[in-house]
């Protein structure tokens, strides 16, 4: 009953983010301009044009971002049993950074054959870069989730520099701004041919780890109990990894990297749903979708029309969250 409440309510306060966020913008709109634009669109009326393909998908690719993100941080901290572990963390988000890069900069076409090729290498680095670190994470045959953690944190670095040093190299102004403003987490390139790739990526997994969400919730009991109990721990930690990888890759080609919403969700879920809730998963999505959202309609009002970049937005309640994680006396790496 309980969580049935919670569904509800998210899904109430999703639906009046939107609605929200369809009327702010660079002139507001009332609520029978948006009923007319989405049911009954004229072409040629300038409101419904901007509300159906300017806000519309750029909500939905917020709300599908969050959702992604929010579901990744959850998969790796059950993965590694580390309440400190996220996308952005452990490196996969940095690794989506510098795949998506080579393309816009220019080194790889921007479609080859029909196929829009930022998606394609965004999830291409952040496989190598979690296996990488995966990799490194590893000692003795067994993954050490302390261990990992730190490689993450090293490894993210050493690819974020190489972001900043193909960024300075950079001999196009345009494209130079491009990046900039996208490499600090923005939804201003959203559209409706671009929100399939993250939407479909996170559908197939929501769908894959509804059956797997068993399994995730013994893993929380430590790789050795859950050994004991029958899970396959090295499958399924490969299963996660190659889902945080191609859905956060997807994320990340789309928006720009966008930190600490891997890391806030999951214990707000906890917290409300407990540590091995039925429908934890879900309802990690559908709160990381209200989050973005909230930062979203958050940066266009601070600063409108178009909003600050949303990593900022993030960032300033992120910290907090992890300084407030890393104190609690009672916290310590998982082994």
């Amino acid at each position: 009953m309980r969580s049935t409440l919670y569904f509800m309510g998210a899904i109430l306060l999703i639906l009046v983010t939107l609605v929200l966020g369809l009327q702010v913008g660079t002139f507001e709109v009332d609520l029978s301009t948006i009923w007319q634009a989405i049911f009954h669109y004229d072409p040629d009326n300038t409101t419904h044009f901007a509300i159906t393909h300017l806000r519309l998908p750029r909500l939905l690719l917020a709300l599908v971002v969050g959702a992604s993100l929010a579901f990744c941080g959850y998969l790796m901290q059950a993965m590694v049993n580390n309440g400190l572990a996220d996308p952005y963390l452990l490196g996969t988000a940095s690794g989506a950074s510098l795949g998506a890069v080579i393309v816009f900069f220019g080194f790889v076409e921007v479609s080859i054959g029909g196929f829009y090729m930022p998606p394609v290498f965004a999830l291409i680095g952040a496989f190598v870069v979690t296996l990488v670190v995966v990799i490194l994470g590893y000692r003795k045959r067994q993954l050490i989730p302390a261990q990992l953690l730190l490689a993450g944190i090293a490894i993210s670095s050493l690819v974020t520099a190489m972001v900043g040093l193909l960024t300075f190299l950079s001999d196009s102004e345009g494209k130079l701004k491009s990046v900039i403003f996208w490499s600090m987490g923005s939804f201003e390139r959203a559209s409706w041919s671009l929100l399939p790739y993250p939407a479909t990526a996170l559908l197939v997994a929501l769908l894959l780890f509804a059956f797997l969400q068993k399994q995730l919730n013994i893993l929380l009991l430590g790789a050795d109990r859950a050994q004991a109990l029958g899970v396959n721990v090295a499958r399924t930690r490969w299963a996660i990894l190659g889902t945080v990888s191609v859905v956060t890759g997807f994320a990340v080609a789309t928006s720009g990297p966008i930190g600490f919403v891997g890391l806030i969700i999951p214990h707000v879920t906890r917290g409300l749903m407990g540590a091995t809730g039925r429908s934890n998963l879900l309802f990690c999505a559908f709160v990381g979708g209200l989050f973005m959202l909230l930062c979203d309609l958050l940066s266009r009002i601070l600063y409108p029309p178009a909003g600050l970049p949303i990593g900022i937005i993030t960032s300033f309640f992120g910290v907090p969250f992890f300084v407030y994680l890393l104190s609690q006396k009672n916290y310590k790496f998982s082994s």
